[in-house]
C-alpha cells in the first residue's frame, strides 16, 4: 500500500503555502479555513460538499475554496488522493488582486469546481515553483496571472 505523504512549503516572497497530498484515503470532515485554497486533483475521485453544493471532483478538476466556506470531502472509487494546492491568506489575496486591477476588495469566488481546467497546468507549475524553493521572478508573474484568470 502506498504511503501517505503531506508536504508543505511556505514562499516568503509569495507569502504563500503550497501543500501536496500524496496516498491519501481519509475523510476530511466538514470543515472551512481562513484563507482561500486554490488546487486541483491529481489522482483519485472525490465526493466534495460545499456551501451546500454536491460534486464528484476528479483529475484535472480545480477547486476553490473562499475563506470561511464550509466543506467536506471523502474518496469514492477506492483509490487514494493526489491533491496540490495553493493557500493565500486574505491580506495576501487583497495585495494580489490590488496589482492586478488596481482597486481594493476580496474577490469571491462563487464556482468551488472548474470541471476539467486549463487553469491546472498553470497552478501546476506555480506549485512546482513553491515547492523546489524557486526564487525566479516567473513564479510572482504566474502567481498574478493565475489570479487574474481566476477572477
Amino acid at each position: 500500500m502506498k504511503q501517505e505523504t503531506r508536504t508543505v512549503k511556505y514562499d516568503s516572497r509569495l507569502k504563500v503555502e503550497a501543500y501536496h497530498f500524496q496516498g491519501i484515503m481519509q475523510k476530511f470532515p466538514n470543515h472551512f479555513h481562513e484563507y482561500y485554497v486554490i488546487g486541483f486533483i491529481e489522482k483519485g475521485k472525490r465526493y466534495l460538499s460545499c456551501k451546500n453544493k454536491e460534486y464528484t471532483v476528479e483529475p484535472g478538476d480545480f477547486v476553490i475554496f473562499n475563506p470561511l466556506d464550509n466543506h467536506t470531502c471523502e474518496q469514492i472509487d477506492g483509490k487514494t488522493l493526489d491533491y496540490r494546492c495553493i493557500n493565500i491568506q486574505p491580506e495576501v489575496m487583497s495585495k494580489a488582486v490590488y496589482e492586478i486591477t488596481g482597486k481594493e476588495f476580496m474577490p469571491y469566488f462563487t464556482s468551488q469546481v472548474i470541471f476539467h481546467s486549463d487553469l491546472v497546468p498553470l497552478l501546476t507549475e506555480l506549485h512546482q515553483m513553491v515547492m523546489q524553493e524557486e526564487t525566479d521572478f516567473r513564479k510572482e508573474e504566474l502567481f498574478l496571472f493565475l489570479l487574474e484568470q481566476l477572477m
